[in-house]
């Protein structure tokens, strides 16, 4: 016994020893620098897609969610943005699933920002997620971007009270860890606000501060940026001296470091301001050297052209070269060509047997295939024959038991005269059970008898069920409507049951527990799924501080089950929003 635990170690030392080469190759790749992967954007798709392969089989989960994270990115740089969404929430997943709150954290917080232009809405839907995950677990690392990225988007929005919060959290976050090269990014950011906002005083107390900062840790590229901010300042406050002033700072550096992107901004400012001082003379020869270093970089970029079609031309005659020396020995081939032919007309009548033996086996498993899809079919038609059978002895039998239980109840409560209140209550509670039991009773038959769902299926139950709820309470105003692409939509009986009970769930919520007098029920196509809102105005909840019960935690359970995503957002006085997400259906 003990030689065999010695030998099951050993093996099992063996593997991970053997795994730890592959391992350091998938990870190599994951962490290639960000230049790197926005350069080599449009080939290393096929190369983290690869890595993905491999980590998966070893079972590497990390190293398979990073190669699906860094797969996302590329495809947004190739501009293919439903791959790059489908990527990062694989990613997604897989960081769940092993419980790695950090990059779970920066995945749905770059998804966010990668998402502004498309969909700002949806943006900071995600970025959301990843600040409450970051800031629930006081992950710091996420928080330095997802604070600053959070503040852009809104930004975006004109909401620039919010974007400041946002920018100024992030900045005492990279105070508190003394970040000296993150620093100056977010006083800029504050600074563009107040500019915005025409607050110019302390727009430029911001840039200066982040200009002594670059000064000290000798940021040649962050100093001259910071001067050419200060001249945009002044340019916006239409004092043009002072700007041309900064902007000449600026140059002192980008001229003397070849920082020609800078250089040829700051010229075209600097002609702008002589041109609004009425000095065409100083405009004009600033447009210039504006000019010239336009030039330089068309002239660079001309350059590179004739190299490259340099290069080609060379290949070219390379290659006649080649096709010459093979002309003089395609006399040699021809010989040796016409002794091989016998063999290849051998091998041909030899492939010809072969290839007849592979169509007779391959008509033999056809048969095979046919005949264990006709028994499979036979199974599922027993099979729906006992789901049949099953469905009438619940409605006849425990459906009628429970129609005579109301029934006896209601006999009871009238028979007896001067019935005791307080038990007259509790009959009307059991009657009121019984009757939900019938009717929960009745969604699992009306389940166990669909193999398959449509989306008007589940559409026409809803309906059926909202009725019932506002016929109980005629003060909510319901409104429900549904993607018409999506009526025709199929999915499994779980996927249709979950769904069902999802939207039971939340409805349910709204009317006992928000107090809400408008309940919106919105159904619509979302990428290769499907996207549903469950909307109340009722008084909405503190989710920081409320102790989620059972019937939230159900939801989310039911929609992870199927592959979805769960998120609920909702404020004290403002409402609550059930958001369910499922993809690939």
């Amino acid at each position: 016994m003990k030689r065999s635990y010695t030998l099951m170690f050993f093996l099992i030392s063996f593997l991970c020893f053997a795994q730890k080469p592959e391992i350091k190759k998938i990870d190599s790749i994951n962490n290639l620098p960000f230049e790197v992967r926005l350069k080599d954007a449009s080939i290393l798709d096929k190369v983290y897609l690869k890595n993905a392969e491999n980590a998966a089989k070893i079972n590497y989960d990390l190293g398979e969610a990073k190669s699906y994270s860094n797969l996302s990115l590329v495809y947004y740089y190739q501009g293919k943005y439903e791959k790059d969404l489908s990527y990062s929430l694989k990613a997604i997943r897989i960081f769940e699933k092993i419980n790695d709150l950090e990059n779970l954290s920066l995945e749905w917080g770059e998804l966010g920002y990668r998402m502004k232009k498309r969909n700002l809405e949806k943006a900071i839907f995600y970025m959301q997620k990843a600040k409450y995950i970051a800031e629930k677990n006081n992950l710091r690392k996420p928080l330095l971007s997802i604070y600053n990225n959070y503040g852009v988007l809104k930004e975006m929005k004109k909401e620039y009270d919010s974007a400041l919060f946002f920018y100024n959290k992030g900045l005492a976050l990279k105070q508190r860890i003394k970040d000296q090269v993150g620093i100056p990014y977010s006083l800029n950011n504050i600074a563009g606000v107040f500019v915005l906002r025409k607050q110019y005083d302390q727009a430029e107390d911001h840039y200066k501060k982040a200009l002594e900062i670059r000064k000290k840790i000798n940021d040649t590229v962050g100093i001259a940026e910071n001067y050419s901010y200060l001249g945009d300042l002044y340019l916006s406050k239409d004092d043009c001296k002072k700007a041309i002033d900064f902007y000449k700072n600026s140059l002192e550096i980008t001229d003397k470091y070849k920082y020609v992107g800078l250089s040829q901004d700051s010229y075209k400012k600097i002609s702008e301001c002589y041109e609004s001082l009425n000095d065409y003379k100083n405009a004009l020869a600033t447009y210039k050297k504006h000019a010239a270093l336009n030039d330089s970089i068309l002239n660079h970029e001309t350059n590179s052209k004739i190299a490259e079609l340099e290069v080609k031309f060379d290949t070219n005659e390379k290659e006649k070269q080649l096709l010459q020396q093979e002309s003089e020995i395609e006399t040699s081939r021809i010989k040796v060509t016409v002794a091989i032919v016998f063999a290849i007309l051998t091998s041909i009548i030899g492939f010809l047997f072969y290839r007849q033996q592979r169509l007779k086996n391959k008509q033999q498993n056809q048969q095979f295939e046919l005949k264990s899809a006709m028994a499979q079919i036979e199974s599922q038609n027993k099979l729906q024959e006992q789901r049949l059978s099953i469905s009438r002895d619940l409605h006849d039998n425990i459906g009628a038991q429970l129609t005579f239980i109301i029934s006896s109840l209601e006999n009871t409560k009238f028979g007896i005269p001067n019935l005791d209140t307080a038990v007259e209550k509790r009959l009307e509670k059991i009657s009121d059970f019984t009757r939900n039991t019938i009717v929960e009773l009745r969604d699992t038959i009306w389940a166990m008898n669909k193999e398959d769902f449509t989306m008007e299926d589940l559409s026409s139950r809803i309906f059926n069920f909202v009725e019932q709820a506002q016929s109980a309470n005629q003060n909510i105003k319901f409104n429900f409507s549904i993607d018409e692409e999506l009526k025709l939509k199929e999915f499994s009986s779980v996927v249709g049951v979950n769904l069902y009970r999802t939207i039971q769930e939340a409805v349910n919520n709204a009317m006992k527990h928000a107090e809400a007098n408008h309940i919106i029920i919105n159904a619509e196509k979302f990428s290769e799924g499907l996207k549903i809102e469950i909307k109340d105005d009722g008084k909405g909840f503190d989710k920081e501080n409320t102790d989620l019960g059972n019937g939230l935690l159900n939801m989310k359970k039911r929609i992870e089950e199927i592959g979805g995503v769960l998120a609920i957002i909702s404020d004290i006085g403002k409402g609550t929003l059930v958001n369910v997400e499922l993809q690939n259906l």
